[in-house]
Formats: C-alpha cells, sequence, structure tokens
C-alpha cells in the first residue's frame, strides 16, 4: 500500500529540489514517509513557506550528518522542531529537547509550523476559529499514554500492526475545541486534546478512532477502486435528505471504518476482562457510545450508484461486522443514557446520567458480560 505514496513523494522531491535526493538513503521508507513531507508538499501551492524549509525538514534523514541547519523551522513559540534531531530555540545552537518516543511512536513536545494551518475549532460542520490557541501537553499526558499504547499492544496485537504501520507521531494538547482530526495532508499525524486527568481509556479510544482514519487513508488511496462518483466532494444530505449531514460521501465511509474498528477492540478488551472499576465502566459508556454512530447515513445511499463491486464488498464487511458485535452487547442500550453526550464522549458527563455506584450493583451480578447476562 506505501508503494504509490512513495513514489509520489520521490517524484515531488525531484521537482522540488532534486539535489535533496542525493543526501538521502533512497532505500530509507521512514524518510519518505515523515509527514510533515506531506504537510509540506500540500501547502506549496500556496507558497506558505521558503523552498529551503524542505531541506531543514530532512537533514536528520541526511546520510551523512552534519550540524542542523534552521532558519524556516521556527513556530510561533519560538522552537523549532527537527525530525530525528531534536528540538532548538532560536538563538541558540545546542539542542534543548530530545525526540520522546513510546514504543514506535513519536511524541511531539512542539508543534512545526507546517502544520500549524490544520488547527482549526470546528463544530458540527462549521468553523468557528481559524487560529485558536493551543500548547503542549506532553508532559501532562505521557504516562496514560504510554500505558494506552502498551494495552493496545498487549491485547490488541493485530491491530497494534495496522496502528503502527499509519500512525508516526502523536501531538497533545490543552485545546478540546480543536477536535481530535487526522488529515491525508499530514498523513501519520495524531492530534489530542486533553482535559483533566485519568485519560487512559480516552486515549485507547483515540487511538483506535484517529489511527483507523490514518489507516483507510492508505487501504482507500485509490478512490476509483471503490467509488463511482466523487465522494471528497458530495455531501451526504445531498443524496440522503438528512439535513443534519454535512459529511462529505468519503468522511461517512471513514466513520463506519472507525466505528467499527471500535466495537472489535472494545469488544476484545471486554471479552478479556483487561479493566475493572471505573475503567470498565468508562469503556462500556465509550462502547454504549458507538449505537448511535452506526447506520447513520450510508445505508439510505443507492450503492449502485456510489460503490464500486469492491466498494461494496468492502462496505458490506465492515456493516456486517459491526452489527453483529453491537447485537451482542445490545442489552447496554438499556441501561445507560447517554442524552448529554455532545460531540465527543466525555467519562464525567456519563457519570452525571450513569453513577458508579449503580453500575457497581449491576457488575457483581455480571449484567455486562454478554455471555451470561441476565437479559
Amino acid at each position: 500500500m506505501n508503494t504509490t505514496l512513495y513514489n509520489t513523494i520521490k517524484i515531488l522531491f525531484y521537482k522540488e529540489n532534486p539535489s535533496i535526493l542525493n543526501q538521502l538513503d533512497f532505500d530509507n521508507d521512514k524518510a519518505f514517509l515523515e509527514p510533515l513531507l506531506f504537510a509540506y508538499f500540500n501547502s506549496r501551492k500556496e507558497n506558505l513557506f521558503s523552498p529551503q524549509l524542505l531541506e531543514e525538514i530532512m537533514q536528520g534523514y541526511f546520510v551523512e550528518k552534519k550540524p542542523p541547519q534552521i532558519a524556516h523551522s521556527y513556530n510561533k513559540n519560538g522552537k523549532a522542531y527537527l525530525p530525528e534531531i531534536g528540538y532548538f530555540k532560536k538563538r541558540t545552537t545546542e539542542m534543548v529537547e530530545p525526540i520522546l518516543k513510546i514504543e514506535d511512536f513519536e511524541i511531539l513536545k512542539e508543534i512545526h509550523p507546517v502544520l500549524e494551518k490544520y488547527f482549526v475549532e470546528f463544530y458540527k460542520g462549521h468553523v468557528l476559529n481559524e487560529n485558536p490557541e493551543h500548547e503542549p501537553k506532553w508532559k501532562e499526558g505521557f504516562e496514560d499514554l504510554s500505558n494506552a499504547i502498551g494495552i493496545i499492544k498487549k491485547h490488541l496485537p493485530k491491530f497494534y500492526q495496522e496502528l503502527i504501520f499509519a500512525n508516526k507521531k502523536i501531538y497533545l494538547h490543552d485545546n478540546p475545541k480543536i477536535l481530535n482530526f487526522t488529515s491525508v495532508e499530514t498523513l501519520g499525524m495524531l492530534y489530542f486534546y486533553i482535559i483533566g486527568k485519568n485519560n487512559l481509556l480516552y486515549f485507547i479510544e483515540e487511538l483506535i478512532h484517529q489511527g483507523s482514519h490514518n489507516y483507510l487513508y492508505y487501504v482507500i488511496h485509490n478512490r476509483k477502486e471503490y467509488f463511482k462518483v466523487d465522494v471528497d466532494n458530495l455531501v451526504m444530505r445531498d443524496f440522503t435528505k438528512q439535513n443534519w449531514d454535512y459529511r462529505t460521501i468519503y468522511g461517512a465511509f471513514h466513520g463506519l471504518y472507525t466505528v467499527t474498528k471500535r466495537v472489535e477492540c472494545f469488544d476484545v478488551l471486554l471479552s478479556k476482562n483487561v479493566f475493572c472499576g471505573e475503567e470498565k465502566h468508562e469503556l462500556l459508556g465509550r462502547f454504549s457510545d458507538q449505537f448511535s454512530r452506526f447506520r447513520t447515513g450510508l445505508e439510505l445511499l443507492d450503492q449502485d450508484e456510489i460503490l464500486t463491486e469492491k466498494g461494496k464488498e468492502f462496505y458490506r464487511k465492515l456493516d456486517t461486522k459491526c452489527a453483529t458485535i453491537l447485537k451482542k452487547y445490545s442489552h447496554l442500550k438499556n441501561i445507560f443514557d447517554l442524552s448529554n453526550r455532545d460531540l465527543d464522549f466525555r467519562y464525567d458527563d456519563f457519570c452525571i446520567l450513569n453513577p458508579y455506584h449503580d453500575f457497581l450493583k449491576l457488575d457483581e451480578q455480571n449484567y455486562f458480560n454478554p455471555k451470561t447476562s441476565i437479559l
């Protein structure tokens, strides 16, 4: 699945600055899938950055190591992030922060300027703020994120391989109005806001959710294999007559895929009894949240008009798998109240309508075990 992207990036290098290719290991796939490259080349059409920035981004991948050169990489905090090297402040020559990793992921301590334009405050199809403030929160989120990655690696090994295939770097920040997102234009990047403490289950869900978006970008990179129409620009409500649905058809397809991945992974974690107490309560709440996110419009489309045969097969596989797992946990719909959920699931809000002590009483009766449910 990488071949097309590798070749595309190498062609863009050749057009932009072929001399850089002479300084790189042509067989180093990691270098040509650096997320900042996708953002840089997608910004070139707008002439947002100097061509010299490309060389700064790539110098950590150069075969022959030289002292870092920095002129265009400083962000609005006055800090420069150089991939594979580290972090620098203006008017200093010494590295002030090293690269930080958790397992196979790099945790960004600062955002690079080429990524900044992707941060917007967004609500139900409307951009509310195109230039929001956000500050790194890697110190506050490091422990929970590390534990979340470890749990996925241990208990969901097959999914973990998909996760690390398509996702390279994670940025944690403090602005919850910047909804968690991915973009094919920054392929390989994950962006999570964090609020409060105890973010373990939140990170597990978002690694599955957002990480699966990036994986699907690879799977259906060639739209024509799956779709007959321009799904990136056609809006769901124009086909389904659901006025609320501002998503593109492509976005709705991503929604089905990421919901399916969540219920699939949550099912494994629940079946293995990985969590107990408040963590199990939260996981069940997050699982229950998936019921309302399933079959929200794709099932209303004329498949013959929208999907190729390969697309129809992929859709049916996802829809069937998701429906089957949700049916196994259908008893959750009768016990949990999620009427106060807005866009994102928040455990504190969930507990207001679904007190923890009520959960404990039912959990003692094995109510939440789908194999021994009292319903």
